[in-house]
């Protein structure tokens, strides 16, 4: 498979800010809002998850000296946080990998494990760093060039990106790598070329049932671009393959929400909330009660999930982005989107962090300002549909009535429904409302 064939203009690439994150994750820990117990699926996944690190801190007993063991025990726990949003093991992870690199400076595992750990902290510059350290000292490890990829991603590298995942297809084409050709066929408004590699990520399989849902859920995203009923089957397959995958049911929540059955979509919000408090559901959440006219239950989903995002640091996540990204959606606090989103920047250089600090002066009221960051922003998000709706939205209010529609009706051509994941389930309605106010002047 030869991604660089699909990805002659790179130029046009974007980036959807997060890689394997889109909000982040962070139990809420309001007693008053607790997640339900787990179900019994939950407890069988969780069960195993916690016997491989009772494994592993067997295996470091057995074996103190070998750096190795430490590396294999961290990426349990970075299972575990995957899986349970409990960030507080990256400290287990940081402990662990401190005392193999005391014994072995030069064991990539350990390298790469640490790369996976900053990572995980929204640290990528130092991630990519740890990543290229790891692939020099062995370049034989397929997982080491993805490692690298999704890192140059995130900071905007797109060419070297591109050339470290042909790599990795070039190696060994298996379900992380079709995942990750995948995504940069995304970046590249390449939807059907996307669509094609997750279908063979989810032929490849993998020994995590969570890995293939996860693909299962990226093709329901594509999807519901165009074809919510394509996306449904996709979202109930991965189910099948781990019921109450959270991503899953939020998906179908998405598609509720798109055909106004309210109480659905709330339903499923919910059921993903409930199988893991994530930020994303609980903002979800909140702009399906405000669509429904239930405004005093929309607060409550809306404080949730602020508070998601102000704990997420005490696990040492570096959340600026995504807080930034959450106020302008909300259209608060716009002072502390507008800081965040400038220092996001500096951390995340790539045009989607460029994006959140247009909306951000947009929702200031700071219109010529505004215009020239989503001008920035177009350059490489030109096929980002809510970055080309930002743009549109912005021309409105500065009286460009040729440009304003030309984008906004470019934004609805990439996403008929605007359920991409950087859109917030109110732009629909926002967007429609500038075409018909824009028609009739």
């Amino acid at each position: 498979m030869n991604i660089l064939s699909k990805l002659k203009n790179l130029n046009r690439l974007y980036l959807i800010a997060g890689l394997v994150i889109v909000i982040i994750f962070i139990p809420l820990l309001l007693s008053t809002f607790q997640r339900s117990g787990p179900n019994n699926e939950d407890t069988v996944r969780l069960n195993v998850i916690d016997q491989q690190i009772k494994n592993g801190q067997k295996a470091i007993l057995d074996s103190p000296k070998d750096a190795n063991k430490y590396a294999q025990l961290c990426q349990s726990y970075l299972q575990k946080v995957r899986e349970t949003a409990d960030t507080s093991l990256y400290a287990e992870c940081d402990n662990l990998l401190a005392k193999a690199f005391k014994i072995d400076d030069l064991s990539s595992d350990v390298i790469a494990a640490q790369a996976a750990v900053a990572y995980g902290k929204h640290d990528f510059n130092k991630g990519l760093s740890l990543a290229m350290q790891a692939q020099q000292i062995n370049p034989n490890v397929v997982s080491y060039y993805g490692l690298i990829g999704d890192g140059q991603i995130e900071l905007g590298q797109y060419d070297e990106a591109v050339a470290s995942i042909q790599t990795m297809v070039n190696k060994k084409p298996e379900l992380g790598s079709y995942n990750r050709v995948a995504y940069l066929r995304e970046l590249n408004g390449d939807i059907d070329g996307a669509k094609r590699a997750l279908l063979a990520a989810i032929s490849a399989g993998s020994s995590f049932p969570e890995n293939v849902a996860f693909s299962q859920v990226e093709l329901g995203k594509l999807y519901l671009r165009s074809d919510l009923v394509k996306a449904k089957d996709y979202f109930e397959q991965a189910l099948m393959t781990v019921p109450d995958f959270p991503s899953a049911n939020e998906g179908l929540g998405k598609v509720a929400f798109a055909q106004k059955d309210y109480p659905e979509a709330i339903g499923k919000f919910e059921t993903a909330f409930k199988s893991l408090a994530l930020a994303q559901y609980a903002s979800a959440l909140a702009d399906t009660y405000k669509a429904s006219g239930d405004d005093k239950k929309a607060e409550q989903q809306a404080f949730l999930a602020e508070l998601a995002f102000e704990q997420s640091s005490s696990g040492g996540v570096n959340n600026d982005y995504e807080l930034a990204t959450y106020y302008a959606q909300q259209n608060i606090k716009t002072d502390k989107a507008i800081s965040l989103s400038r220092k996001t920047v500096s951390e995340r250089p790539n045009f989607f962090s460029i994006d959140t600090i247009a909306w951000s002066l947009y929702r200031a009221k700071k219109y010529p300002e505004a215009q020239v960051a989503i001008n920035q922003a177009l350059v490489k998000g030109s096929k980002s549909p809510s970055v080309v709706f930002h743009a549109g939205m912005i021309a409105e209010k500065l009286g460009q009535k040729e440009q304003a529609v030309g984008y906004l009706r470019e934004a609805f051509k990439q996403d008929k429904y605007f359920l991409e994941t950087h859109f917030s389930l109110a732009d629909y309605t926002s967007g429609q409302a500038s075409l018909a106010r824009l028609s009739k002047t």
